[in-house]
């Protein structure tokens, strides 16, 4: 029960750091603009490749192209929600470098929340807003309307890949207490993810199990889009995304603890 009201009273703080982040961030318009506009330039051009394979063929491993676009853009919208709330992931190693962890161990909130909620960075809303058109006009010309439970379903999945991604870069960034800088493994999972802007079935089958089972990366785009296109029916799909969302905040906020009890303060 008390942890409970601990995760409720989170829940609550959250939206308003998020917002004073936001009003922060708006005091410079320019960059609010540049930054949405810049992901969405960017992630035009990885839909551009996808558009152009698909002049030459007219599916892969059975994917046609509005269905390869749903998995593009659902990657896209549960990426960029990560990069746009959980931004002060990337802040860790400078935090502990610096000193500044201590004083964020001195606050009533708890030093992981504290850091989660100290940024938001604009080039991600810009990369979710275009992964949310890619869906909707996918499931246009695929004629398919979402019954009022599928809707349901493909929020709380954009909520689970988000929180993937989300836990994936904490258990990166704890690796601070560690190591010097741990941007670097930051950036190599980043790079992973690209894999997931496809269908994962079209990977041999050891990539197939290092993005579900080792990097739970494919429930944040493939196997949601394989069940909300009736690709799958499977309820590994859907199943497969929350306990994959669970584990992986699990994993995360456990190897963060066990991080933070090996800490030495700047001042120890």
């Amino acid at each position: 029960m008390k942890i409970l009201k601990r995760i409720l009273f989170y829940l609550r703080l959250f939206p308003y750091f998020v917002s004073r982040n936001i009003q922060s961030k708006m005091s410079y318009n320019i960059d609010f603009f540049l930054g949405i506009i810049a992901n969405i330039m960017r992630q035009s051009l990885g839909f551009i490749f996808i558009w152009v394979l698909f002049r030459n063929v007219p599916e892969i491993h059975g994917w046609n192209l509005y269905q390869m676009m749903f998995v593009y853009g659902m990657q896209a919208i549960t990426l960029g929600l990560d990069e746009f709330l959980f931004a002060g992931t990337w802040s860790v190693s400078s935090l502990i470098q610096e000193g500044d962890l201590d004083r964020l161990l001195l606050r009533p909130v708890g030093p992981m929340f504290s850091i989660i909620a100290s940024d938001v960075t604009f080039h991600g809303l810009g990369a979710s807003l275009f992964g949310l058109v890619i869906c909707i006009i996918s499931l246009v010309k695929l004629k398919i309307t979402l019954t009022a439970g599928m809707i349901l379903f493909w929020i709380a999945a954009i909520v689970c890949g988000t929180l993937i991604y989300f836990s994936v870069n904490m258990i990166c960034a704890t690796l601070s207490f560690w190591v010097i800088d741990s941007s670097s493994a930051m950036m190599l999972m980043q790079n992973v993810s690209e894999f997931t802007k496809y269908p994962t079935s079209i990977y041999r089958a050891g990539l197939q199990i290092l993005l579900t089972f080792i990097i739970p990366y494919a429930f944040t785009s493939y196997y949601p889009a394989a069940f909300l296109l009736g690709v799958s029916h499977s309820a590994f799909c859907w199943i497969g995304t929350f306990v994959a969302a669970f584990l992986s905040v699990l994993a995360a906020v456990a190897f963060w603890h066990f991080g933070l009890s090996k800490y030495q303060s700047a001042g120890g």
